[in-house]
């Protein structure tokens, strides 16, 4: 297996992620800060704990929900999406889509809104998986 890489893009990246975790805490972090200590927006101490909120909730959303991918080798290909599958469906993802060389899985019910979906493109003697950082750190230890 190789390092993370990014051969495929899916889902967002790293400077959309942050921007997305950041914003929208330091937004609400702002309003509740302000509502909390009963001081106005004017004094600039809920836009200064809404920024350090959102730059925490940035980092750790990025680290922990960006998009990344790895390479697999593959000798055989029925055979490694018989294990992707067996390891997947452990995990409790399944099958959900096919879209040309790309297999989509995602958890079902309520799981797969905390999850995300797991892409895989298989190509000549390798396969591609993306899916969120977390997910590909527990996918490498037990695949690798």
């Amino acid at each position: 297996m190789s390092d993370e890489k990014s051969s495929i893009e899916f889902g967002p990246g790293i400077a959309t992620t942050f921007l997305y975790y950041f914003t929208s805490t330091a937004v609400v972090l702002t309003f509740v800060t302000s509502r909390a200590l009963s001081i106005g927006i004017d004094t600039g101490l809920p836009q200064r704990v809404g920024a350090l909120g959102g730059l925490l909730a940035g980092l750790l959303g990025t680290y922990f929900n960006r998009t990344i991918s790895f390479a697999v080798p593959v000798q055989s290909s029925k055979k490694f999406l018989n294990e992707l599958e067996s390891t997947l469906s452990q995990l409790g993802y399944e099958l959900v889509a096919e879209e040309e060389d790309v297999r989509i899985y995602q958890r079902s019910s309520l799981s797969k809104w905390f999850s995300g979906r797991i892409f895989v493109q298989l190509e000549d003697q390798q396969a591609t998986i993306a899916s969120r950082a977390i997910t590909i750190r527990n996918l490498k230890k037990v695949l690798g």
